[in-house]
């Protein structure tokens, strides 16, 4: 088929008169069968501001990664588009349904859906296993926009941010993306609803995570870069939901971010709700043992609904050597509601720390924080190590409703810390 795309440029008002101010031009994309792959990247490569998936009767199959490589261009997926993934495709272990590599891309689509095989990736007789056959990656990308759009069995994530290309394993020119991941709902991924590597800039709201299970994290969002030029700067959750998954809600992986290039991070959560996660409703890894070189900033949580979870509600990894120069991590208006509900042997709040020198650190629960439970156990257990090397500069109140709660273990190396426990 010779003709791949289809453009409208005309408006017709009421009495067939030509509306008298010249209208934009958008791209539509014809549907054909089988892969669609070609047809869409053609449209896209047009340069045209606008390109347009309408509904067809049929799935849009694609067999091979489409590619937004043009600045300034939206690219809209009707209601009721279902962009699938073609049987037998994306053998790579890294291949991805769409890559966005330009500034000032959108990918719009209110009630449409990106579909992968996520059972089929996981079949080893039919493919190499992997955690990164995501949906959309965004590589570099500057003032992104992903909104409306489920994104349903990756073999990967549904959202993957990040930075630019690397090349010769040298430091990329673009080391972060930023934009606006809004009203999306992200489910039944292989390894993560949304995955955070390096981000400046960025605003995810009212969206979705759910269901995530296959590899680890399987978690609902993870926040987590591997190199200490990356950045964590201006990052804003607000409105979201973390469901399901098969370990945590939250997860944050601050450990291997050290050394000479690292920038101080912000990271908020506002409105969010972490319930029925397998493991951990929020889950802070802050620091390796012995941590000296991390950055400074904060990570805010506040307006937060954490329930059910398996494990425990917040778990908070810390060992730092210099409290004064590491980041702070801040609580307001939180509930903890029945989580921890595998056994007695996790708990609504847990610290960790390992036998190295260092101590938790850093932390304040405001004085709105509260813990619904049921069973016979502490509202806050910090372990071994973490209570052999001491805590430092904890505040708070934590108000406690549990008739068969116990005392806190923190232990009696504490050194500024001043969190009251109350019913």
């Amino acid at each position: 088929m010779k003709s791949k795309y289809l453009v409208s440029c005309l408006t017709i008002v009421a009495g067939l008169s030509l509306f008298p101010r010249a209208v934009m031009a958008d791209v539509v994309v014809k549907w054909q069968p089988g892969d669609n792959a070609a047809n869409i990247q053609k449209a896209i490569d047009s340069g045209d501001s606008t390109i347009i998936i309408p509904k067809a009767a049929k799935p849009w199959l694609v067999g091979e990664t489409i590619y937004a490589k043009r600045p300034n261009q939206k690219i809209v997926f009707k209601p009721g588009v279902l962009l699938a993934a073609q049987e037998g495709a994306f053998q790579a272990t890294t291949e991805n349904m769409i890559t966005v590599l330009a500034d000032n891309v959108s990918l719009s689509g209110y009630k449409a859906t990106l579909k992968m095989r996520k059972a089929d990736y996981q079949n080893p007789n039919l493919y190499q296993p992997s955690s990164f056959r995501h949906i959309i990656v965004l590589r570099g990308a500057r003032n992104f926009v992903v909104e409306g759009l489920t994104l349903e069995d990756a073999g990967g994530d549904g959202i993957f941010i990040s930075h630019g290309q690397v090349e010769n394993d040298e430091i990329p020119v673009r080391k972060y993306s930023s934009g606006v991941v809004r009203d999306v709902l992200s489910k039944n991924n292989h390894r993560l609803g949304m995955s955070i590597m390096s981000a400046q800039d960025l605003l995810v709201e009212n969206s979705t995570f759910q269901g995530s299970s296959g590899t680890k994290p399987s978690s609902g969002v993870d926040i987590e870069p591997d190199h200490d030029w990356q950045k964590l700067v201006n990052i804003n959750l607000i409105n979201n939901k973390f469901i399901n998954n098969d370990r945590n809600g939250i997860q944050m992986g601050l450990a291997r971010y050290r050394g000479s290039n690292v920038s101080d991070i912000s990271i908020s959560f506002d409105g969010c709700t972490s319930t029925g996660n397998g493991e951990d409703g929020i889950s802070i890894n802050a620091h390796d043992p012995g941590f000296t070189d991390g950055p400074k900033g904060f990570i805010d949580v506040k307006n937060c609904n954490i329930a059910s979870s398996g494990e425990h509600g917040v778990f908070i990894k810390s060992d730092h050597q210099d409290p004064a120069n590491t980041f702070k991590i801040s609580f307001d208006n939180i509930t903890l509601n029945n989580t921890a509900t595998k056994s007695t042997e996790f708990f609504p709040i847990n610290f960790q720390n390992s036998l190295e020198p260092g101590v938790v650190c850093n932390i304040d629960f405001g004085n709105n924080f509260s813990i619904t439970d049921n069973k016979s156990r502490p509202p806050l257990f910090a372990n071994g190590p973490a209570r052999k090397q001491g805590i430092t500069n904890v505040h708070g109140t934590i108000r406690v409703n549990n008739d068969l709660k116990t005392e806190p273990v923190l232990g009696d190396r504490l050194n500024n810390v001043t969190l009251k426990f109350i019913d």
